[in-house]
């Protein structure tokens, strides 16, 4: 005799079933990671002229572009794992839509820092950004999707870092004008 689990198909994100919308959620990572720019312009006269705080060594900093792709793909497989999970369509929606609104302000962020330059307006979009991802983690801590959650948990830490680091090139670096 089986029990209901033994006879359960498997449900995961690289479960046979779900194995083609894991592929599209890596792909749309990819293509998030590269079409938002990231890894933004660290090169320019103006990024290279900031007065850096001593927690950001040039080690890191050279770094931050393998760390973005490594945190992109995880939230491939953090996507999947929500696309896969056994939960009602209205909370995927919803880890979705935070999802989307994360990445959103991930773009803003790094347009905001980059292009416009502005450190300080930078900072606050971060901390926004440490808000959607904890919720992010919380959601899927909560529903029990927990390669979401331990997906999207490094993330986070990094985005409180960056968000330290921001707050730290506000300081260093007031606006000029």
């Amino acid at each position: 005799m089986t029990t209901a689990i033994e006879s359960a198909p498997p449900n995961g994100p690289f479960a046979r079933g779900h194995r083609a919308r894991t592929a599209l959620a890596f792909v749309v990572a990819v293509v998030a990671l590269y079409g938002g720019g990231l890894p933004n312009d660290t090169r320019s006269d103006w990024f290279r002229a900031l007065i850096r705080p001593d927690v950001l060594p040039r080690a890191l900093e050279r770094a931050i572009p393998f760390i973005w792709l490594a945190l992109f793909l995880l939230g491939g497989v953090g996507l999947a794992a929500v696309w896969a999970a056994n939960r009602s369509a209205r909370w995927k929606w919803i880890a979705c839509g935070l999802l989307a609104v994360q990445l959103a302000l991930n773009y803003t962020y790094s347009y905001t820092f980059t292009v416009l330059r502005d450190i300080p307006a930078a900072f606050w979009i971060a901390v926004a950004l440490c808000g959607v991802t904890a919720a992010v983690v919380a959601l899927a801590t909560a529903a029990r999707v927990w390669l979401t959650a331990a997906c999207f948990a490094p993330y986070f830490v990094w985005v409180a870092f960056a968000t330290y680091v921001t707050h730290l090139l506000a300081l260093l670096n007031p606006p000029v004008g």
